[in-house]
């Protein structure tokens, strides 16, 4: 069985495609949560950025989409057996069948982001990397129908997927409101976070570098995420 522990709760990784990361820690310590109360998650995987994001703002409401059923089953009992279970609802579906009579202020996602790429002999896997499953327009037009509009909406991709996803959402009339650069280590850019919403908000643009060159990690990695990782870094 593989767990990943963190300081409220542990996820149960064990049938998931994709395991946790640092893209995912990072990520989930950078959604803002303020004044939001009904969020999405568009491929919940294990359910790590849920229930980070259920961490950060107890008044939170999550729906988690999953498209595949071991990740789906593995967030299930993730939520469940969590503090946060009353924030938390797993849902077995495809995000382009799925539908809701309210609109959420808080959308966001880790979605595929090897488009047109060589494919592993894991069909989970697959699933979880590539857009065949979802292309950036369809990402864009469901983020349109669902998120409210004075909504935002968070997502992180290397850079060429940001900018596909980005041309979508500005044909859509996104505004761009934040651009986080992050870097492995120092002139080692690895993905980009990006929040977006309906209405213009002055942009800010930003850069975190994750290790020191000694492959330490740096004081602002340390603490962005000292509310979530189980061990001192």
């Amino acid at each position: 069985m593989s767990i990943f522990k963190f300081k409220q709760f542990n996820i149960d990784q064990t049938n998931s495609a994709m395991k946790i990361g640092t893209d995912a820690m990072i990520f989930g310590a950078l959604i803002e949560t303020t004044d939001k109360k009904n969020g999405l998650d568009i491929g919940t995987g294990t359910g790590v950025l849920s229930l980070m994001v259920a961490q950060n703002n107890p008044s939170l409401q999550i729906k988690a989409i999953e498209i595949e059923e071991n990740a789906f089953l593995e967030a299930k009992t993730n939520f469940e057996k969590s503090p946060f279970q009353n924030q938390l609802q797993a849902i077995y579906s495809d995000i382009k069948e799925f539908h809701s009579e309210n609109q959420f202020d808080l959308i966001f996602t880790n979605p595929p982001y090897f488009a047109n790429s060589s494919k592993s002999v894991s069909g989970e896997r697959n699933l979880a990397r590539h857009t065949d499953a979802l292309s950036w327009k369809e990402l864009a037009l469901k983020v349109s129908e669902l998120l409210s509009d004075d909504g935002d909406f968070w997502v992180i991709l290397p850079l060429e997927g940001m900018q596909l996803l980005r041309e979508q959402l500005q044909e859509l009339n996104f505004f761009l409101n934040q651009e986080i650069i992050l870097f492995g280590k120092e002139n080692q850019a690895m993905r980009n976070v990006y929040s977006f919403s309906k209405t213009q908000k002055q942009t800010t643009k930003r850069e975190i570098i994750i290790r020191q060159a000694d492959n330490q990690y740096t004081d602002a990695y340390k603490k962005l995420t000292i509310e979530y990782h189980f061990n001192t870094l």
